[in-house]
């Protein structure tokens, strides 16, 4: 499936995301996610309330956004570190930056792993209501929504081959 919707683009590149999400929110925040739905950006994403964005590089360059609702946001970060949040704050945009760079981690070592090079970045938050998180318009974006006890989340896979 994911390879029809990603033409050109090797499913090798993508499944260590989505493993690595499953994995980071099972073994850091004590969270069973499924994945849900899985789409190119544009036919039908929300806009959020915290994201984390790194971008990548190497063998294919871009980025990679871990977004959240705030409620869902707030839920998550305070399972993930072992404190009640009740709104937004920079603790809980930090815990997100955190989670986006383990989940990027996390598949760049099972990118490794089959035998690809990827660099990652640094992580830039976003905070709001009602934003999109850009992207390189000639570079199709992959958006595959997770459901959660807490609450639903996007993670988007952005990748052109260097």
């Amino acid at each position: 499936m994911i390879e029809h919707i990603m033409a050109g683009l090797s499913v090798d590149y993508i499944n260590p995301f989505i493993e690595a999400t499953i994995n980071t929110f099972s073994t850091m925040v004590n969270i069973t996610t499924k994945r849900d739905k899985i789409f190119l950006k544009g036919e039908g994403e929300e806009a959020y309330g915290v994201s984390g964005i790194i971008s990548l590089d190497g063998e294919a360059h871009g980025s990679v956004v871990l977004s959240f609702h705030e409620h869902v946001a707030i839920s998550v970060v305070s399972k993930f570190v072992g404190e009640e949040f009740t709104s937004i704050s920079a603790s809980v945009v930090d815990g997100v930056g955190e989670l986006t760079s383990i989940i990027a981690g996390d598949a760049k070592n099972r990118l490794i792993q089959k035998g690809y090079k990827f660099d990652i970045g640094q992580p830039k938050m976003v905070t709001g209501r009602n934003y999109v998180a850009g992207q390189n318009k000639s570079v199709p974006c992959l958006v595959v929504s997770f459901t959660s006890p807490v609450g639903q989340f996007c993670l988007e896979v952005s990748l052109r081959k260097a």
